[in-house]
């Protein structure tokens, strides 16, 4: 089932209390273009646990919801299958993983599962940090890609502050016959613009301070989807 096909598009990124994801929610359900799904993380689901935030999103909306638990994915192959299997037991969409370090096996599992219990795998190339690639081999995004393209992944994140790093990855998708779909973090505070990451190949912009200190979110998203919807239309016309 294909659940992220309103591209480009906005993931808002709920690292907030509660009662403020669901004010925030609230205030951007409407957006149907430009939201393409929601983003929930591992603080919120350590305070509120899962089952609960899950219950609060769905009571508001119907927008798809990634959970990026930052970072699942690293374990031993038989704790990332029961991971996946935990978030698909209260009906979540997407999952986020990172096997950054943990290995083939692990990432394989984690693939092989989230297809069985139907929920999408979304795989983290790199990440936005400064020195995130310090202790990993040079090209450990692109072997990550190789494998998960093999297994029939088609969504990963990568960086939205290195735009030369999404057009490495969506190059080297295209060599392989691939089409994949790219979600990317580190706008606004963390340096990346979310029109210079969908001018490189950015499909989803996930975006959290921008949004959830914006006086208005819903305005916040629509400024910031001009912007990605430009790149994207200067995007298409150079393919």
């Amino acid at each position: 089932m294909e659940r992220f096909e309103n591209i480009p598009s906005i993931i808002p990124s709920m690292d907030v209390d509660l009662a403020d994801m669901v004010r925030i929610i609230d205030n951007v359900k409407n957006l149907k273009k430009e939201v393409g799904g929601l983003k929930i993380g591992s603080l919120l689901i350590w305070k509120y646990g899962l089952e609960k935030v899950v219950s609060e999103i769905k009571s508001v909306c119907d927008l798809p919801i990634i959970f990026d638990a930052q970072k699942a994915g690293t374990d031993i192959p038989s704790i990332v299958e029961e991971q996946v299997r935990l978030v698909a037991d209260v009906d979540i969409d997407a999952f986020i993983a990172s096997p950054l370090g943990s290995g083939s096996k692990t990432l394989e599992s984690f693939i092989k599962t989230s297809f069985e219990c139907d929920v999408t795998p979304i795989i983290v190339l790199e990440m936005t940090h400064p020195m995130a690639n310090a202790f990993l081999k040079e090209d450990v995004g692109e072997k990550i890609l190789i494998q998960s393209l093999e297994m029939g992944v088609e969504n990963f994140v990568a960086p939205a502050n290195n735009p030369e790093r999404i057009r490495i990855y969506r190059n080297l998708a295209s060599e392989k016959d691939k089409t994949i779909k790219i979600f990317s973090p580190g706008v606004g505070p963390q340096g990346g613009g979310p029109d210079t990451a969908v001018e490189a190949g950015t499909d989803f912009v996930i975006t959290g301070r921008s949004v959830y200190q914006a006086k208005n979110p819903a305005e916040e998203i629509i400024r910031m989807y001009a912007l990605i919807k430009k790149a994207y239309g200067a995007r298409k016309d150079t393919i």
